[in-house]
């Protein structure tokens, strides 16, 4: 029987895409209480919305599918 497996990479941008979700859906409620964001807040929606972005042009092209992975699966417990 195989030891089941994950490729920190996917879980790493699953976390990472959690993060900015639950952020984006912060400042959109707010937006929606009729209260202004700050330039902070501004600039990490940007941010967010580039890493979402980015995200989905990787998977798109499948560049997390190829053999060259640097990291080593981790086992699952």
């Amino acid at each position: 029987m195989a030891v089941p497996t994950v490729d920190t990479r996917k879980v790493w941008l699953d976390e990472t895409t959690l993060q900015v979700t639950k952020a984006l859906m912060k400042f959109t409620e707010k937006e929606l209480e009729g209260q202004k964001l700050t330039r902070a807040e501004l600039n990490y929606s940007k941010l967010c919305s580039a890493y979402l972005y980015l995200l989905k042009v990787v998977e798109k092209n499948q560049l997390l599918d190829e053999e060259e992975n640097p990291f080593t699966p981790e086992i699952l417990h």
